[in-house]
C-alpha cells in the first residue's frame, strides 16, 4: 500500500513539475509573440511617419517674395510655392487706402523670388507692377531677369557659375529685389568686368 502511495506521490511530483515548466514555457513564448506583435506595430508606424515626412517634404516648398508699394508692411516673406499673390499681400498687411491693385493679378501663384509691386492711385503702372508682367517683359527682352530668375536661369549666363548664381539668388532674398542692374555689384564675386559682360544680357 505505502508502495502504492509513494508512486502516486511520484506521478503528481512529475506532474507538477511537468506543468510547471510547461506553464513557464508558455508565458513565455506568449510574451515573445506579444514582443513581437509590438515590435511590428512600431515598425509600420515608423515607416508610415517617415513616409509623411517625405511627402510633405515632396510637396512643400518655402519661398521668399518681396512686396512692395502700397501695402502696410513692405517687405520679404516666406510662403509655399503655389500660393498666390493675394496671400502675399495679406501677410505684407494689406492693402493701403489709396492703393490701386486694378493691375496687379491678385489670383497669381508665387514663384520664389518674385517682386509683388502694389501702386498708389494716379501712379503709372510698370510692367513691374507683379511677377507675371516682369515675365513677361524678360521673355520679350531675351534677357534674364535678375529678380525672378533661378539659379538655372542665372547659371547660363557668362561666367555665372553654379556657386555665383546661387550667391544671386541668396542675396536677393536677404534683400529683397535688385533695384538697378548695377546692384549686382553687390554679390560677392561679381566686379567691374565681370558686370560689364553681363549687363547687356540682364534685366529687372
Amino acid at each position: 500500500m505505502m508502495d502504492i502511495d509513494k508512486r502516486l506521490l511520484a506521478v503528481a511530483v512529475v506532474v507538477l513539475i511537468v506543468g510547471f515548466f510547461g506553464g513557464m514555457k508558455y508565458a513565455a513564448f506568449k510574451a515573445e509573440k506579444e514582443q513581437a506583435r509590438l515590435t511590428l506595430i512600431e515598425t509600420e508606424e515608423a515607416a508610415a511617419e517617415q513616409q509623411n515626412e517625405k511627402t510633405e517634404t515632396h510637396t512643400v516648398k518655402e519661398i521668399k517674395v518681396y512686396v512692395t508699394g502700397a501695402v502696410s508692411k513692405p517687405g520679404v516673406y516666406s510662403l509655399r510655392e503655389g500660393d498666390r499673390v493675394y496671400q502675399a499681400v495679406e501677410m505684407a498687411g494689406g492693402l493701403l487706402a489709396d492703393a490701386e491693385a486694378k493691375g496687379v493679378n491678385m489670383a497669381a501663384p508665387l514663384k520664389d523670388g518674385d517682386p509683388i509691386v502694389i501702386p498708389k492711385k494716379g501712379e503709372e503702372i510698370s510692367p513691374n507692377t507683379n511677377q507675371l508682367a516682369t515675365a513677361n517683359q524678360s521673355a520679350k527682352s531675351g534677357k534674364v531677369n535678375i529678380n525672378t530668375a533661378n539659379v538655372q536661369e542665372l547659371d547660363s549666363l557668362k561666367g555665372i557659375g553654379p556657386a555665383l548664381a546661387q550667391r544671386i539668388v541668396d542675396y536677393r532674398e536677404s534683400h529683397g529685389p535688385f533695384k538697378s542692374l548695377e546692384d549686382l555689384k553687390k554679390v560677392s564675386g561679381i566686379g567691374e568686368k565681370k558686370f560689364a559682360d553681363l549687363k547687356d544680357s540682364i534685366c529687372i
